[in-house]
């Protein structure tokens, strides 16, 4: 083959091209390009298979691989922990598969029916959040996390965020490689502790860490661990007192029965839109969102692209359209922005808004209450486990923790003797929480029957004995 040729859609893995790059980004191994991901997260030893030639036994072998896989048809899920089960309803999946919306891809000034969508998305997400101002989605909650603490370094000046030490702890792990892959001008990450008892938030511990040099206050509402926070209004009063911002992470399906972000003071609102009408995956199924208020000086520090409806020349007609300062989002000045972006959570914001669209206030109310009563009675049927305990008295959404240390077992044990039952059991929280050693996360959504919880409380007992 001639060395000259070059194939467009085939990556430049020539050795005499890599050198060159190398050479050209001044640098002397490939470890140096990846050097944001933990060794931990890094595979270069695979064990490839032949090569399949035909595109029929290629398929076949995948779902033969595929088919080995526990999923929410061949298994009851009760693992939450950042991604959830939800049900999709099939509007969403049917409106998905037209041709138009197929693609993750923006649209540009001529996509009216996409610009449309977009507009909706955004006006539905803020009557959610009671918030006024969003953008393109970020790729998922993590990241999304990491812009709003950038947006307080620079609204403020100051390089301290103070953030709840019950927020998820993935989330923030993403946050801090986001934030230093940028430009290395990253915010410095205090943790507050919250109350062992409730789960909520310690307040004596957020005001003596309180001071001239903090950018923002963040904090997961509900939390990561399940408790829904109550003292939002006065973590905000204090967080403003201090002439901080104040950050609510905030899962959107809880928002139907939780006051609004935006209603108890928080002046940036950021999450993850994956419990509307996203379909779980592997790697996929998330994006993240951040909303202000409609302050220009808030505005003006969203990174991405917004979308705008205004009167076209012709009477009575609406247009859709990229917002007035287009020329100075990430999009539009690339390298030379203050942060980055991406569009490959694009599609996800049609099913959520096709999602809120379907199921208005009144269902995501209904929706709220049913999450809520189905894990209090979860709960109820965990405390009455032998050497069970339930955790944090603090009122749950979701989520709730229980404590196995008593029954002579460890939730590594119990989960894959619930897998042999189809039962993926709940979260793990030895290895992430501090003082959460033999605790599980367990989630509970509206796709839980009682029977279903039933089952799963049963196979616990038979497994613990």
């Amino acid at each position: 083959m001639n060395k000259s040729t070059v194939y467009p859609y085939i990556p430049n893995t020539a050795p005499e091209t890599k050198k060159e790059m190398m050479e050209r980004i001044s640098a002397k191994t490939e470890r140096e390009i990846f050097e944001v991901i933990p060794d931990r997260l890094l595979h270069d030893k695979f064990d490839f298979p032949e090569a399949i030639p035909d595109e029929y036994s290629l398929k076949r072998h995948i779902e033969k691989i595929l088919d080995k896989n526990a999923n929410l048809r061949t298994h009851l899920c009760f693992r939450g922990a950042g991604c959830a089960p939800h049900f999709v309803p099939a509007t969403v999946d049917e409106l998905l598969k037209r041709g138009e919306f197929v693609t993750a891809y923006t649209s540009d000034l001529g996509d009216q029916g996409r610009g449309q969508l977009q507009f909706e998305y955004q006006s539905l997400m803020g009557e959610l959040l009671d918030m006024d101002v969003t953008t393109f989605p970020q790729y998922d909650g993590g990241s999304s996390l990491g812009h709003a603490m950038r947006m307080c370094k620079r609204l403020t000046g100051r390089n301290k965020v103070l953030v709840a030490a019950s927020i998820n702890a993935f989330a923030l792990e993403i946050a801090e490689a986001y934030q230093r892959q940028i430009d290395g001008n990253f915010c410095d990450i205090v943790l507050v502790e919250y109350d062992r008892e409730t789960g909520l938030l310690d307040l004596a511990d957020l005001e003596a860490k309180l001071d001239g040099e903090t950018a923002g206050v963040i904090i997961e509402n509900p939390t990561f661990l399940g408790t829904i926070e109550i003292n939002g209004r006065k973590i905000g009063e204090m967080a403003k007192a201090a002439g901080a911002e104040f950050v609510v992470y905030a899962d959107p399906v809880s928002l139907g029965v939780i006051e609004a972000p935006g209603s108890y003071g928080a002046t940036i609102a950021c999450g993850d839109i994956h419990s509307l009408g996203i379909h779980m995956g592997a790697g996929s199924g998330v994006g993240g969102y951040v909303m202000v208020k409609d302050e220009y000086r808030y505005a003006k520090e969203l990174k991405d692209m917004m979308y705008a409806a205004s009167p076209t020349g012709v009477e009575g007609e609406i247009g859709f359209s990229f917002e007035a300062s287009f020329d100075r989002t990430s999009y539009e000045i690339r390298e030379k922005s203050a942060e980055y972006t991406g569009t490959s959570a694009g599609m996800h914001t049609a099913a959520a808004g096709v999602y809120l669209a379907t199921m208005g206030p009144e269902g995501m109310k209904d929706l709220g209450e049913l999450i809520m009563h189905r894990c209090a009675y979860a709960k109820k049927k965990f405390s009455r486990l032998n050497g069970v305990k339930v955790k944090l008295s603090g009122v749950s959404f979701k989520e709730f923790v229980a404590d196995f240390s008593g029954t002579g077992k460890t939730v590594e044990e119990i989960n894959k003797k619930l897998l042999e039952k189809n039962i993926i059991g709940g979260f793990d929280l030895s290895a992430v929480y501090e003082g959460m050693d033999n605790h599980m996360l367990i989630c509970v959504t509206e796709i839980h029957s009682k029977e279903d919880i039933d089952s799963f409380a049963d196979a616990v007992a038979e497994i613990i004995g």
